[in-house]
């Protein structure tokens, strides 16, 4: 019986090589590779399923270039489109009145149209490996304050619970997109930011939540909600790009943290990120050319 266990735990070694693969694969590990086999029968499978890694890293990394070289490709006509518009609604008082509606449609399509190509760029870089993190020490209720009022909320209450640190180390620009994001999407989607909270966590960690009054998110749609393009169903026919919340979690992520939505208490939605209070600093290695 020893000699049958120590047998089959050598046959299915390798099956157990090829799951811890995959499941890497399947985590962003994309240049995962399973090594050479002595026995000739194992080598062919390690070779199929490198064959296919190889397969499957190249379709993601082409799609991801396309991605990058569309969005690349429409920012010089998109910003020249907005100037031309921008230029029609600051002389909208030559414009007929019967005209104006029309004006004010093409106005806002187009400024979504801008903040999805300056998005895709940005995600573009995400999936291209920018990973690069600038810690600074900041003072986290100043900052979050200033972030408030550049994004149009400089009156929301900020509620600071006990416990939160004063200080934190952390990459501003990806807390400021954070945070931005959130107070646009409560006010696309929720009525506006009715609060935002700051309060200790685990670990050595805390979080920002940003709460609104708007419909709420269902719970089948919570984990979906932070993908690209997606919508909820109550918000699936107002304005927004559908990537705000995708680069939420992104950039949380990149800093080691989490984003998720829950309910608010008395009604709406309340969005959650959990960051460490220390970030360490990172770059991205050089690319090879």
């Amino acid at each position: 019986s020893l000699f049958g266990l120590a047998t089959s735990r050598r046959l299915l070694r390798p099956l157990s090589q090829v799951a811890d693969a995959a499941e890497e694969i399947a985590s962003g590990g994309l240049d995962t590779r399973l090594a050479p086999e002595s026995d000739p029968d194992l080598d062919r499978l390690a070779g199929s399923f490198n064959e296919m890694a190889d397969a499957v890293q190249t379709r993601i990394e082409r799609e991801a270039r396309f991605a990058s070289d569309v969005s690349h490709e429409l920012r010089s006509p998109i910003t020249a489109l907005a100037a031309a518009v921008e230029v029609l609604d600051a002389r909208r008082e030559d414009i007929p009145e019967r005209t104006q509606p029309a004006l004010d449609v093409v106005v806002s399509q187009v400024r979504r149209f801008d903040s999805m190509v300056i998005d895709l760029l940005e995600l573009a870089r995400l999936d291209a490996g920018a990973t690069d993190l600038t810690v600074e020490e900041l003072r986290l209720t100043d900052l979050t304050r200033r972030v408030a009022a550049r994004f149009g909320e400089p009156d929301v209450p900020i509620v600071v619970a006990r416990g939160t640190p004063a200080e934190v180390a952390l990459d501003k620009v990806r807390f400021e997109r954070i945070l931005g994001n959130l107070i646009d999407n409560a006010r696309n989607h929720g009525g506006g930011a009715l609060r935002i909270e700051l309060s200790p966590a685990d670990n050595g960690r805390f979080r920002l939540a940003v709460e609104d009054g708007g419909p709420g998110v269902a719970h089948g749609e919570r984990d979906r909600i932070f993908e690209r393009f997606a919508r909820g169903r109550a918000a699936r026919h107002r304005i927004g790009t559908g990537l705000g919340l995708a680069l939420v979690a992104e950039h949380s992520s990149a800093m080691g943290g989490a984003a998720w939505v829950e309910d608010r208490v008395g009604g709406g939605a309340r969005f959650v990120v959990e960051l460490p209070t220390r970030v360490a600093e990172r770059r991205s290695p050089p690319v090879a050319r």
